[in-house]
């Protein structure tokens, strides 16, 4: 399971059919962390995997990480600019010099009278608030400071946990799947445009990045180049088409190329039924979906996805009795070899963090500006 498995009120007095492993993000992420940092079995058959690591499950190699990105201990993340060339995250970048004041120094009026000298903006500032002292100010520093030199603060990942998992996966010598809550920041670079019929999807795939993305996850991805990345908390069920990994694959014997596998991406979709409508006659919700793991022999494992999603009743449908609408369920079952190296996929898009996509970027415009000018060029003399 990714994304909210707790909540303010749990009954774990339950035993799954299945093996069940879960990171969470969810009200009792802290209270999980604090009593098993490094995980337990919580349940018959419920595993909570930990704060963060690398571990073997059913024979693969998982990479996990529990929470969200601590607010106050990572720099605000930049604009994230999609296939369609739109914004799609938030940013200070491009702000006002006076919001970029405001932002620096606590100032909360926007007024161009925080610019004027002290003896000249006293007399129309008598009104107005005061923006935080030096004493808040270093008292924050110092909180900031100590919740940096933790693992986990505030049921939230701290910058130190990112590099100590950074670590982990370089000595893991591969990983098969890498689960996280969040979605990593930037993953709509490269996807093509969307089909007609998947327009309105692909806007909630975009609210999604929005408001559900982190850069510390995009780093970790580019790091771990799994096979599989799973992430959930948006209620939004998206696979993405595979990007291409630039260090891990296999050499070509007879020309010495390295052929690079691909990491697929699945955003999982919900298990209660709650949510934005996704697809007809279904729904889904902002708490992720189950994700048990089972193996089906010493040298290879399958890993089971489920995701329930309740019905959506029309208007019409409302106005005459009928029957509960069912749940319907989807599985996505992967069956992954540990000992092979990651596969290769006709429709690898390159890596969303990778240099050689911000260099076919910069080509692309400018090959485009040029064919501009010389279709300005070419008319009549």
């Amino acid at each position: 399971c990714v994304a909210e498995f707790s909540s303010e009120e749990m009954d774990l007095d339950l035993t799954p059919p299945v093996p069940v492993y879960f990171i969470d993000c969810g009200p009792a992420t802290n209270e999980l962390v604090e009593g098993a940092p490094q995980g337990q079995e919580v349940s018959d058959n419920l595993h909570f995997l930990g704060h963060y690591g690398v571990t073997t499950v059913a024979g693969l190699k998982v990479a996990y990480l529990s929470g969200k990105r601590h607010p106050e201990l990572f720099e605000e993340e930049k604009d994230e600019v999609d296939e369609d060339g739109e914004p799609v995250s938030g940013t200070t970048e491009g702000a006002a010099p006076t919001d970029n004041l405001k932002n620096r120094y606590g100032i909360q009026d926007s007024s161009d009278d925080v610019l004027r000298p002290a003896a000249v903006s006293h007399k129309f500032s008598s009104h107005k608030s005061a923006g935080p002292s030096w004493e808040d100010l270093k008292a924050k520093e110092q909180r900031v400071a100590a919740k940096k030199a933790q693992i986990f603060a505030d049921g939230c990942y701290t910058p130190l946990l990112i590099e100590r998992l950074k670590e982990e996966i370089a000595d893991a010598g591969g990983v098969d799947l890498l689960l996280t809550s969040e979605w990593p920041a930037g993953c709509l670079k490269g996807v093509p445009q969307a089909w007609p019929e998947e327009v309105e999807h692909r806007k909630l795939v975009k609210s999604a990045v929005r408001l559900c993305s982190s850069q510390p996850v995009a780093e970790l991805a580019a790091a771990a180049e799994a096979k599989y990345h799973v992430v959930g908390l948006s209620g939004v069920f998206w696979r993405r088409p595979p990007w291409r990994h630039e260090r891990r694959g296999e050499v070509v014997q007879s020309t010495g190329e390295l052929r690079c596998g691909a990491c697929r991406m699945i955003a999982m979709g919900a298990l209660d039924g709650k949510g934005p409508a996704l697809l007809p006659a279904a729904a889904a919700s902002s708490t992720a979906s189950t994700g048990p793991g089972r193996s089906t022999g010493p040298s290879r494992g399958i890993a089971a996805f489920v995701s329930t999603m309740g019905g959506a009743s029309s208007s019409s449908a409302a106005a005459t009795p009928a029957a509960p609408p069912e749940k319907q369920k989807w599985l996505h079952g992967l069956e992954l070899d540990p000992n092979a190296l990651p596969m290769g996929a006709d429709d690898a898009t390159v890596s969303p963090w990778s240099q050689k996509f911000a260099a076919s970027a910069g080509a692309s415009g400018n090959s485009s500006a040029g064919a501009a000018a010389a279709g300005s060029g070419s008319g009549p003399a």
